[in-house]
């Protein structure tokens, strides 16, 4: 029996952009099976949802160190966000980036699988089964070495300036900087080894 992945889900409050007069209002966002909604409270969520988006093809992308932006292919719908903290945000966006790897899997196999349960014996649709959960977690762990790379290369920039400052009036700034880039490694990096150890709990 092919093991059923557990999606990573995460919920908080973060401030969404309405418009000119309003500007940026707190709202309690919730990622959930492939879709990301947000309430004016969290008493709201058992009778309304103010929004939502699929993540099945959605852009997601940063702007400075706080905001972040979730649009849908083709910009009919874009959430523009602002995190408390950079640490915060990136918290999103990696399980935003891991929840949309597996929305897209989801969508791309449930025709195939149809399709397969149909014409494929069933010793042979076992083992593709086992494939595609090979798949599913390989694109999983890739996504995650995507995102650690990018916060360890900002890492080492971060280390490299250090290292060569001379004004000691700016090394406190420096060394603040170099603290937020190596906790944005830590999550990506603890990211990643929950998604490995979620990899080893296969069933029988």
């Amino acid at each position: 029996m092919a093991e059923t992945v557990k999606e990573p889900e995460i919920s908080g409050w973060l401030y969404k952009w309405t418009n000119y007069l309003r500007g940026y209002q707190k709202r309690w966002f919730v990622l959930q099976n492939g879709l990301l909604a947000y309430y004016r409270s969290q008493a709201e969520m058992s009778h309304t949802c103010r929004g939502a988006i699929s993540l099945h093809g959605a852009l997601i992308y940063t702007e400075d160190s706080c905001n972040l932006v979730v649009s849908t292919n083709g910009g009919t719908q874009t959430f523009h966000l602002r995190a408390a903290t950079e640490v915060e945000r990136q918290r999103w966006v990696t399980s935003l980036e891991l929840a949309k790897a597996k929305a897209i899997r989801l969508m791309e196999s449930e025709e195939e699988e149809e399709l397969e349960e149909v014409t494929t014996p069933m010793d042979s649709h076992e083992v593709t089964n086992v494939f595609k959960m090979l798949n599913a977690k390989r694109d999983d762990l890739q996504t995650c070495c995507e995102l650690i790379n990018k916060h360890g290369n900002s890492l080492t920039k971060a280390l490299s300036e250090l290292e060569s400052m001379d004004n000691h009036q700016d090394i406190a700034a420096k060394v603040k900087q170099v603290n937020e880039r190596a906790t944005l490694f830590r999550i990506t990096s603890t990211a990643m080894i929950n998604v490995s150890y979620a990899n080893c709990l296969v069933e029988s």
